[in-house]
């Protein structure tokens, strides 16, 4: 997948290293949801059948767990709501591109409802958001 970043008179310009990590850290959504897809195991989990319960520093993998699974899904819907912030109306599509790096003829196999230059223009407007995001 190549796009050709935003040139300086774009209204949607950035340095060509922010604008390639917007769409690497836009890339890895399908990972985030595979991985909050995952039932989590919590058998390690404190119980308190026991007579004593002490505490200690040591790691605590429910806790790391819990820590991580909250952060994927902070990054999954600051994509999703900067997806519905740029259109609405193409919002599945545009986020199938984002994420997917699926090209504008694959989406217009799928039904995409819009032009060419219209999709370019906002999947640029949701990296430029994404990159004063992150």
């Amino acid at each position: 997948m190549r796009y050709k970043t935003p040139t300086r008179n774009s209204e949607f310009y950035l340095p060509a290293e922010d604008y390639r990590c917007a769409v690497h850290w836009c890339l890895r959504y399908p990972g985030w949801l595979a991985e909050l897809a995952i039932e989590p195991d919590t058998s390690k989990a404190i119980t308190y059948d026991k007579e004593r319960v002490q505490t200690s520093n040591q790691f605590n993998p429910v806790e790391e767990l819990a820590v991580r699974r909250a952060e994927l899904q902070e990054k999954k819907e600051l994509l999703e709501q900067t997806v519905r912030e740029v259109d609405e109306s193409i919002y599945s599509f545009l986020l199938l591109g984002v994420t997917r790096g699926l090209t504008f003829r694959q989406l217009e196999g799928r039904g995409i409802p819009c032009s060419i230059n219209y999709y370019t223009k906002k999947r640029q407007e949701v990296y430029f958001k994404i990159a004063k995001k992150i």
